[in-house]
């Protein structure tokens, strides 16, 4: 299982770098286009727009795998070891739902505007609506991975979980 979620993670990185890459270049070539040449690239700024939402939505889900999302550990560091494990199940069971409340109504919203085509490069709006599932998907993924992890035996390393003291151990 952690083998899954290192090479998911892996993947999902290599996807976001790149696509952050892609939005770099095109606002480069953009604004070298504009200022020397009194050119463009149509639709470019629709496509810089899709990338940069995959990217949000794919870098949000791999946050909640890394357990890197915003967190105010002063009152859950003082909780004995069932304690913390207690919040964290129950922190990680509300981004779940979170996301799954999202992704139900993000395909009903895709069935209703998906078709409606995009002025500049015409493709239809699903192209960039489906990055909402896409992150819900994964983000639900990275809650259940971390779920099993806490719920085994051994599920202190690597899950966030705050220092303990020592009396826990």
């Amino acid at each position: 299982m952690k083998r899954f979620e290192s090479i998911l993670t892996r993947i999902l990185e290599i996807l976001l770098a790149s696509c952050f890459f892609l939005v770099v270049s095109l606002v480069v070539t953009l604004v070298v286009l504009r200022y020397f040449f009194n050119s463009s690239i149509t639709g470019a700024n629709e496509i810089i727009t899709i990338l940069f939402v995959y990217t949000t939505t794919i870098g949000a889900a791999i946050a909640v795998g890394k357990r890197e999302h915003i967190a105010i550990t002063v009152v859950t560091e003082r909780f004995s070891l069932f304690g913390r494990k207690l919040v964290d199940t129950i922190g990680l069971l509300l981004i779940a739902l979170l996301n799954t409340v999202m992704l139900c109504y993000s395909m009903s919203w895709i069935r209703v505007t998906g078709n409606y085509l995009m002025p500049s490069t015409g493709l239809p709006r699903v192209v960039a609506q489906l990055s909402v599932p896409l992150g819900c998907g994964l983000a639900i993924v990275y809650c259940l991975l971390k779920l099993l992890t806490l719920c085994r035996r051994d599920g202190l390393t690597g899950t966030g979980l705050a220092k303990s003291n020592s009396r826990d151990f």
